[in-house]
């Protein structure tokens, strides 16, 4: 029997990314939760901060799906889609995955390759999500996907 598909991310990996956005929202007193997903948008890790809204790590994935799939911050992507909002809305509901192109979702880089996502919701108004979602990915630099 063969072995199963092992992420490229880790747990460790995600725990890590978690780590770092806590102390981020904490820093700038946000209560947030986290989504880490690996390179196919499957979830690797999730926390939510106790108070953050209960809907936040739904959002949060969801981010973290978009920058996955489009091996693309969020940011940049809502800047994109913004001028195509039917085709956005098309993507977002695609599947069996959600996707949300708004500021808190940044890939995981590694040796040039993405290799995931970190997602962050609850940080009003969404440029604190970026900034904490950005700090948890530990701030990459994304290559030019498309």
């Amino acid at each position: 029997m063969g072995r199963a598909a092992v992420s490229a991310l880790s747990l460790e990996q995600a725990r890590g990314c978690i780590g770092r956005g806590i102390a981020k929202a904490r820093e700038l007193g946000f209560l947030v939760a986290i989504a880490v997903v690996d390179e196919a948008g499957h979830l690797i890790a999730c926390d939510r901060m106790d108070g953050a809204l209960w809907v936040t790590p739904e959002i949060a994935r969801a981010k973290a799906n978009a920058a996955a799939g489009f091996r693309a911050s969020a940011a940049d992507l809502e800047e994109r889609f913004t001028r195509r909002m039917l085709f956005a809305d098309n993507v977002a509901t695609l599947g069996d995955y959600a996707f949300v192109f708004g500021r808190g979702g940044v890939p995981v880089v590694e040796d040039g390759r993405v290799v995931g996502a970190v997602g962050v919701s609850g940080a009003v108004p969404a440029d604190n999500d970026h900034a904490i979602a950005d700090a948890a990915a530990g701030h990459p630099v994304v290559p030019r996907a498309h």
